[in-house]
């Protein structure tokens, strides 16, 4: 009957998993994982063979589970994937029966899933670790239940048939932790990025070595003082005891309890705020992207406040519009959609401006923070956003960081978190101005040296008009000349079409002058499709939404339009789609332009995009988006873009209204 419970809760585990997302590589692993340990306990005379192939698959999901970039780890453990399928599968097959080469594979890819997980929960902090945990446990649970049992035969070189019950009772226990991990992480839809500077040393190992070591000398003193006790027993008990201590440490609520115990008990400060600041500085001062920077100080502030959901906001030199930069709740693609600007935000900007410490939302709630709470309901359900502190220097405000009341322990903060919680913001709105003013002094760079290229540009331009000039002086003496027409002919026409591409391309290298006046998009739209379509007898799928008049300057719009059309065309070589959509936003209208072309990397959209001189067309001189980032920019807007190589590009240009 245990084993069929085993078998029912394995299987509704796989089932729940796959229908949420089956095309996931994390899920479908996980499932076949759970299908191949149903089969086990439904087919006990030939469990030997699924028994065999589980763990790879739990390898799989453990390389795969909660990595947003989970295909280099799989690509980079290509050979241990296979290994871990074919070695227990040719063992099996050697030794006829399953001794004890079999059950060391299935001990060491054991220990190799957990590392794997215990890895992928180091690099989570806050509400994500929060999500994670309890999938992690119930694997843990799973994989001991293999060690127990490997360890048994190692020892003994043969398995006893009393503890055979540890693993489907292990598995349902797992399953349980499982089911509540799955409910907390929306069924496996978790993303980690695991960063360089994570710790490398692995507890699981650790705790895995001890478990072997004190049952090695357990079984030797047993049969030197006592043989007739049974040790399996006393085994399991150590494993047990050594699966609590790992729950234990992952507990947040008991690392609560212990600081606070120490704190009240030996009568030191709450924080060494020394160490805290050398923490701050060593883990941040190497990191040079303003995003790569909020997100190690939004897990900084997580771990050491022990709030699961940190978010850190910024706003832009205008104070209209807030974005988030970093958190240990959203990902990249989730923090998109919260960004916000209009009247709330401009107005808490404004109230911001005048204070140096936390605001308690309960006391002073803005319509800002309520807006964002009705977004994300299913986060905001239970724990609400609670405190509100300016990221503040030198008098100029660049953003915020707000914390929910998910705080472990529910204490609030206290005058000595709001110190240090202060000296952390000012530490990162300093280091986020800084990296502002570099990024500005790069790009006024980057455009000068821009303007000194191109009069190279300009001076081979005025040498090609010298050719034409000559060639029209000629051509009355020499027109009855069959070879001169051809060869002037021929002149020209590479002429004009060479003036034609560069002269255009290069007028962006002047600062954008626009004169905006009240205009309907849709009809600047509608005139440079047009225009497209007739030149390329190429037909655009259009999808308009009902659009405000909007002030923008009509023939630079047209620029940007025409050429974020034309790099779609090109993309797909004529012979994909294009699709052009409007809609309206909060206080901002919006234009998409998708194509399903060749795409871009992402190396290249980080590095290279919209930079003069970078493109990806072998003749493209890469200025025709540069100079429609500054046409949308001096109208006040931007522009984004969403690629993926072998699948096509989405560019949103939003511009005020």
């Amino acid at each position: 009957m245990i084993s069929y419970i085993a078998a029912a809760v394995a299987v509704l585990l796989a089932a729940a998993v796959l229908l949420k997302d089956r095309r996931a590589v994390a899920n479908w692993s996980f499932a076949a994982g759970l299908l191949l340990l149903a089969l086990m306990e439904l087919f006990p005379g030939i469990k030997a063979i699924f028994f065999a192939v589980a763990p790879g698959a739990f390898l799989v999901f453990s390389l795969c589970f909660a990595r947003a970039e989970y295909r280099k780890y799989v690509a980079r453990w290509k050979y241990v994937i296979i290994a871990a399928f074919v070695a227990p599968l040719a063992a099996l097959l050697i030794e006829k029966e399953t001794g004890r080469t079999f059950y060391a594979l299935i001990l060491m890819i054991a220990v190799l899933i957990l590392a794997n997980l215990e890895r992928t929960l180091r690099g989570s902090t806050g509400y994500i670790r929060w999500q994670i945990k309890f999938v992690v446990l119930g694997m843990a649970c799973i994989c001991a239940s293999w060690v127990y049992i490997s360890s048994q035969v190692l020892i003994y070189s043969e398995l006893v048939p009393s503890i055979e019950f540890v693993h489907p009772v292990m598995l349902i226990v797992g399953g349980m932790l499982l089911a509540w991990g799955l409910l907390r992480s929306q069924y496996l839809n978790v993303d980690v990025y695991l960063s360089r500077t994570t710790i490398h040393y692995s507890l699981t190992a650790l705790l895995a070595s001890a478990y072997l070591i004190v049952v090695g000398l357990l079984a030797y003193f047993v049969r030197y003082y006592n043989p007739e006790r049974l040790l399996p027993l006393d085994a399991l008990i150590v494993l047990l005891a050594l699966a609590g201590l790992g729950i234990l440490l992952l507990s947040d609520r008991i690392h609560e309890r212990l600081k606070r115990f120490i704190t009240r008990h030996f009568r030191r400060p709450l924080y060494d705020y020394r160490k805290a600041w050398m923490d701050l500085t060593e883990k941040t001062n190497a990191l040079i992207g303003i995003e790569e920077l909020c997100k190690a100080v939004a897990a900084i502030i997580s771990q050491t406040f022990g709030i699961l959901s940190v978010n850190i906001w910024l706003c832009d030199e205008n104070k209209e519009r807030l974005s988030l930069a970093g958190s240990t709740v959203f990902t990249g693609a989730q923090a998109v959609d919260l960004e916000r600007g209009g009247e709330a935000a401009s107005k808490l900007l404004q109230t911001l401006e005048g204070c140096s410490s936390a605001i308690d939302l309960r006391e002073n709630m803005f319509d800002w923070a309520d807006d964002i709470m009705k977004a994300r309901p299913e986060y905001f359900a239970e724990y609400k956003m609670r405190y509100v502190l300016p990221l503040k220097t030198g008098g100029l405000l660049v953003g915020m960081i707000t914390l929910n009341d998910d705080r472990v322990g529910k204490a609030p903060l206290s005058l000595e978190d709001q110190d240090l919680l202060n000296a952390y913001a000012a530490q990162l709105a300093a280091r986020v101005l800084q990296l502002r003013l570099v990024e500005n002094l790069r790009k006024a760079q980057e455009i000068e040296a821009f303007q000194h290229v191109s009069t190279f540009f300009v001076h081979d331009l005025k040498n090609l008009a010298s050719r034409l000039s000559l060639t029209m002086q000629n051509l009355p003496a020499h027109f009855e000349n069959p070879a001169f027409r051809d060869d002037a002919l021929r002149l020209v026409k590479e002429s004009v079409a060479k003036i034609d591409e560069t002269i255009g391309r290069l007028s962006s290298l002047k600062q954008v002058q626009i004169k905006p006046e009240g205009a309907d998009l849709s009809k600047v739209l509608e005139t440079a499709i047009s225009d497209f379509e007739s030149a390329t007898s190429f037909t655009v799928e259009k999808d308009y939404r009902p659009l405000p008049e909007v002030s923008i300057d009509v023939e630079q719009m047209q620029k940007v339009i025409t050429n974020l059309i034309m790099n779609a065309y090109e993309a797909t070589r004529g012979k994909g789609s294009i699709r052009v959509a409007t809609s309206v936003g909060d206080h901002q209208v919006m234009l998409c332009i998708s194509d399903n072309g060749c795409g871009m990397s992402r190396q290249f959209m980080n590095k290279m995009l919209f930079r003069p001189f970078s493109s990806t067309k072998k003749r493209g001189m890469g200025i025709g988006l540069f100079q429609s980032k500054m046409i949308v920019e001096a109208h006040h807007g931007k522009i984004e873009v969403e690629s993926e190589e072998g699948k096509g590009t989405t560019f949103r240009v939003i511009l005020p209204s």
